[in-house]
């Protein structure tokens, strides 16, 4: 495990690659490339390009945010697929050697270890005067807030992993701590950010984006879940009452018109500029949407849905068609229209992926606006099922040649819904079933519209066990994003669920993700995770 030791070489390093900037965006780049050490931490820009070069962490590559964080929130879950090289996903048989785990490990260390140099950094230009207190604490929260989120998401994937809280002075080559003792890691920083962080009310909108109080706090509940305190956590979950609301609507969630959100808590953020090609570093455009398109939209399709998640949906469910769609099915944005896409317009000319244009015609002639028919699905090396969360029509946005499919949109990571279920959970695991069936019913509630129209009758779930309806509303609410599978392992219900939804009996140890063999070879006092 490589760690980056010299605080001032690591500071550099950092300078030159980005740069904040107020009026345009926290993630603006700048060219630093005049920057010299001497020159360093003497203004207020200084401090921030110092903790934005902390965020850029999940910019490290292409593959952190798609396959470190994306593949493994979904596919374990079985509801949706790998139609690419990556098909071992179906099976649970993850190589040790899947260079992009290594990516991830690699980039959570090196986003661990900058958090660990602004501190102390940015605790002496608060000393300097270059901050006040009340703007050093808050860069300082910030810091606490990502070096949890890393740790967070390398526990959820791996286990246990080694804790690094301080500047590495030896050569970092530490044995891995355990799960629990990660999460109280976690537990901690979010709790040291809590309290020097702002409420995301008190946040101007150039900040948007930036960590808050609310969202510490919901990691830091569900880290406390992870240690099963679920009293505790509730206590956590109880104090973004007021503070975060749901969308009216499901819809709304992930439109392409509602970045960070009022019910978003988290989300990383993408722009238009940066590299745009595949294994590039410092790349500030995700490729989730690309991968979740079928071939008449995109060269990916490499991600596809599983029919036994669009089936299972109940009937006026408006999630469904908002989550996965299939043959016939249009997208049910207004924003969305796949007869704009300009692959599937050329398709509809000249054919296309070895088919004739009326492969791709409505009775007009024109492109259809569907995904496939029944009788001409998009099937090519899947379901004819796809993931829409995340699908962006690139005649609004990504659009730059060729790889128009690249999307500059954001990805949420932490939503209120999210949050309102796992307190259901812990309400149900603290023998509160009524107090958890309530807010369960508010996020039914708003699935099938009764937000918004209150005649409409929510029918009663197919489940009758209240922990099996909230397993399924975490399925229902959340797959496709960027949690469902760790929600599912965080319970300890996973094996059942899976085998009671897909019929596929997970190999022993296998719902963790294998430490990278790179890792283990760079430092054997690591030990692999049993059953790789």
């Amino acid at each position: 495990m490589r760690k980056i030791a010299k605080i001032n070489t690591l500071v550099i390093t950092l300078f030159v690659t980005f740069m904040f900037s107020s009026c345009d965006g926290f993630l603006e780049q700048k060219d630093t490339s005049s920057i010299n050490e001497g020159s360093l931490f003497l203004k207020k820009d200084d401090g921030y390009s110092l903790v934005t070069g902390v965020y850029s962490t999940f910019h490290f590559n292409i593959e952190y945010m798609l396959k470190g964080i994306w593949f493994t929130a979904n596919f374990p879950s079985q509801d949706f697929h790998n139609a690419g090289s990556d098909t071992f996903w179906n099976t649970y048989e993850i190589p040790t050697d899947f260079e992009a785990l290594n990516i991830f490990w690699s980039g959570n260390y090196i986003g661990i270890s900058r958090a660990n140099a602004a501190i102390p950094i940015l605790k002496d230009m608060i000393n300097r005067g270059v901050f006040t207190e009340a703007e050093g604490n808050r860069l300082i929260g910030e810091c606490y807030f990502l070096r949890g989120i890393f740790y967070y998401y390398l526990a959820v994937d791996f286990g246990g992993v080694p804790l690094e809280l301080e500047v590495v002075k030896d050569n970092g080559l530490h044995p891995r701590n355990t799960q629990d003792e990660v999460f109280e890691v976690v537990n901690n920083d979010m709790q040291t950010a809590f309290e020097l962080l702002p409420w995301k009310a008190e946040q101007s909108l150039s900040d948007r984006g930036r960590a808050t109080k609310e969202a510490a706090l919901a990691y830091k509940g569900d880290a406390l879940m992870w240690l099963k305190k679920y009293s505790d956590a509730i206590s956590v979950f109880d104090q973004l009452e007021g503070k975060c609301q749901l969308e009216d609507t499901y819809l709304n969630i992930h439109e392409t018109v509602n970045r960070n959100g009022k019910e978003s808590i988290f989300e990383v953020q993408f722009t238009e500029y940066g590299s745009m090609g595949w294994g590039q570093f410092g790349v500030n455009n995700q490729w989730i949407s690309s991968f979740c398109m079928p071939k008449p939209i995109s060269d990916f399709a490499y991600a596809y849905g599983d029919k036994k998640l669009y089936d299972s949906f109940q009937v006026g469910d408006q999630r469904k068609l908002a989550t996965i769609i299939g043959p016939g099915d249009e997208h049910p944005s207004p924003l969305i229209n796949f007869k704009d896409y300009p692959r599937l317009k050329s398709y509809a000319i000249n054919g296309g992926a070895g088919l004739p244009a009326s492969y791709y015609q409505d009775e007009n002639g024109d492109p259809i606006n569907t995904c496939g028919t029944i009788d001409r699905p998009w099937v090519a090396d899947g379901s004819g099922y796809f993931c829409v969360k995340y699908w962006r029509n690139p005649e609004v946005c990504g659009t730059r040649g060729q790889n128009w499919f690249l999307s500059p949109d954001n990805i949420m990571m932490m939503r209120y819904a999210q949050v309102l279920l796992s307190k259901a959970e812990c309400l149900y695991r603290i023998g509160n079933s009524n107090g958890a069936m309530n807010l369960v019913q508010q996020i039914r509630n708003r699935a099938f519209g009764k937000t918004i129209d209150p005649s409409i009758n929510v029918p009663t779930p197919v489940e009758s066990d209240v922990m099996k309806i909230i397993l399924d509303e975490y399925r229902h609410e959340l797959a496709g994003e960027c949690s469902l599978w760790f929600l599912l392992r965080r319970s300890g219900e996973h094996f059942q669920f899976i085998k009671d939804k897909h019929g596929i009996a997970i190999p022993a140890g296998k719902d963790l993700m294998p430490i990278p063999q790179t890792q283990i070879g760079l430092n054997q006092t690591l030990v692999q995770n049993p059953g790789y």
